[in-house]
């Protein structure tokens, strides 16, 4: 990584601990996030594995834990691919820059559906009409620590850790209905390996946690792997909306 940046991380440091108590917003934490923005930002592709664990509250067992794996392969700016596979079934997304389809593996079903022309469009617009939530896609905006600065009531650089054998700056902060943590790269892309976030403005406190590996910058992808092609007898179906829509 850039040898600059690791000298002005290893001086501030020592004096962030010394003033953690006094610190709301750490000037330390949000380099380290502009750093790592900023390199999502400069990608033109890339793909990550990414391995989630969160709660949904049951009537009769509280909170249970569910899970799933993404493999996500992002092609800026009109290109998605998301495979996954977990509690909510096999299932595949992919967005060409015109269409978003869905196919579920098991029950060998898809639909289609007109789509804004780039990513970040397309993931909020299907979101708000379908309640579809893409993994780990507030990284990919670029307004992602300007975000965090508008709701963080504090945002603190804790030092360094590893995460799978990765040494990783730990950053923690809390907002009016969370907490979160993240864990970044130490190296020379800066990029995400962990985040977990509490809602605490919800009953029994859910967690999402998030495991991110693998991570692929540049890699060359072929246009045809975002084109859907619909398998042998699969049925076609219509997204459906969440619950108190229309």
């Amino acid at each position: 990584m850039n040898k600059k940046f690791l000298f002005i991380i290893i001086i501030c440091a020592g004096t962030t601990q010394m003033k953690a108590q006094a610190l709301k917003i750490d000037t330390v934490a949000v380099s380290i996030l502009d750093r790592m923005s900023a390199m999502i930002g400069d990608m033109v592709s890339c793909s990550v594995n990414v391995k989630s664990n969160f709660d949904i509250e049951s009537h009769h067992l509280g909170l249970v834990k569910h899970s799933t794996e993404d493999q996500v392969y992002l092609q800026g700016p009109d290109k998605l691919l998301i495979r996954s596979e977990g509690d909510k079934g096999s299932r595949s997304f992919l967005y060409n820059g015109k269409t978003l389809c869905y196919y579920s593996l098991d029950k060998n079903q898809f639909a289609e559906v007109p789509a804004p022309p780039s990513i970040m469009q397309m993931i909020d617009s299907v979101n708000k009409i379908y309640g579809i939530e893409f993994p780990i896609a507030d990284f990919f905006y670029p307004t992602f620590v300007d975000d965090i600065l508008s709701e963080a009531k504090n945002l603190i650089y804790l030092g360094i850790t590893k995460v799978d054998g990765k040494e990783c700056f730990h950053i923690a902060g809390t907002a009016k209905d969370k907490t979160f943590q993240f864990w970044i790269s130490n190296d020379a892309f800066t990029l995400p390996l962990k985040v977990v976030i509490v809602y605490t403005d919800k009953e029994m406190n859910p967690q999402y946690e998030a495991i991110l590996s693998g991570w692929q910058v540049n890699p060359n992808l072929p246009a045809a792997l975002f084109e859907f092609t619909a398998p042998p007898k699969a049925k076609k179906i219509k997204l459906g909306m969440p619950s108190g829509k229309k």
